[in-house]
């Protein structure tokens, strides 16, 4: 997925002005409105640059499918010039500010642009991708308005036709929710195990003594130790991977899974650190039903997420269609020549 949206972002970098190009070798010319090139140096360094994330060499096929994707950004960008499709500065800011809200409400600006960093995206590519995302969307509700109140809704049948398709499934497994207070290591020395032990067993006794759980969670902002949120985790491969984020291997995770709800571990150490675990209740495994939640403390129904994966897959094969159509039109609108070996 990474990998498509940076070949994306590399393709959208790539719409540049005739003379932005400079006298470099063309690789294409591309002409709806005006005129532009695509350099051989510049399709060439893009290439790498995808190369060297995925850790390959890009094959012949992949490398004329990766110049298709230029030109067809290029053909939309013109069309959208033509045609008076716009956006600003303050719609993308907006939606990159939507993105970098989701990995949390202190996110800095420096934060996100490290985060993309770290996934091989340069900031000013994301925003470029993001400017696209939204040309495509207003592209959409100008062109096919109709069309989109045209796409029918899902039916009740439809809803039901799938979950007997998945009910094999839509089981919900062995799960329990679990909160953890941790001191975590920071150096791998003795004295730094012992200061560990001293400041969970310290709070050992504190709800020995009757304080809750969620009140030395919610002390733990004093940094002198960590606290988790509540953790949904099956008692599945996948649950064993949550718990094994915090350092805790498969005989502690079946220890906590061996608690009364509502019951604490003893302190525990692992090469991370050290822990005490909550078990606050458990889920058994059971058939999910139409009307059940899709997961123990969310609202959403399995009959509504059913509702939502059909209406999303509806929705997604009309915009697929739409701008397949769209990329025919205007390849025969417009004149393309790749006079270079992609």
């Amino acid at each position: 997925m990474k990998q498509r949206i940076l070949a994306l972002l590399l393709g959208a970098a790539l719409v540049a002005p005739l003379f932005a190009q400079g006298l470099s070798t063309p690789m294409a010319t591309v002409r709806l409105t005006k005129t532009e090139i695509i350099s051989e140096r510049q399709f060439r360094d893009d290439v790498a640059k995808v190369e060297k994330m995925r850790g390959r060499a890009l094959n012949d096929e992949e490398r004329k499918a990766f110049l298709d994707d230029v030109i067809d950004d290029i053909l939309f960008a013109q069309l959208c010039e033509r045609d008076g499709i716009k956006t600003t500065d303050a719609e993308v800011n907006a939606m990159v500010g939507q993105v970098r809200s989701q990995l949390g409400q202190n996110v800095t600006d420096a934060q996100f642009e490290q985060y993309l960093s770290s996934q091989g995206v340069a900031l000013a590519d994301y925003r470029t991708l993001i400017r696209k995302q939204i040309l495509q969307q207003k592209w959409l509700q100008a062109a096919k308005a109709a069309d989109i109140r045209a796409i029918p809704p899902v039916t009740p049948q439809e809803v039901v036709s799938n979950y007997e398709l998945l009910k094999a499934q839509l089981v919900q497994p062995e799960s329990a929710r679990v909160a953890l207070v941790y001191y975590p290591f920071q150096a791998d020395t003795q004295a730094e195990r012992d200061k560990g032990g001293q400041v969970i067993r310290s709070l050992q006794d504190r709800l020995a003594k009757g304080e809750s759980f969620d009140s030395v969670r919610l002390k733990a902002a004093d940094l002198s130790y960590g606290a988790s949120r509540d953790l949904l985790v099956p008692k599945t491969a996948e649950g064993m991977q949550i718990m094994a984020g915090f350092g805790i291997n498969r005989e502690q995770f079946d220890m906590i899974f061996a608690l009364r709800d509502g019951s604490n571990t003893a302190p525990f150490q692992t090469q991370a650190g050290w822990f005490i675990a909550r078990k606050f209740e458990s889920f058994p495994q059971k058939q999910l039903e139409l009307s059940d939640p899709v997961a123990p403390g969310q609202t959403v129904t399995v009959q509504a997420w059913l509702a939502q994966q059909i209406a999303g897959k509806r929705q997604q094969e009309f915009i697929a269609k739409a701008f397949s159509e769209l990329r025919a039109q205007l390849r025969k609108q417009a004149e393309v020549r790749i006079t270079g070996r992609p």
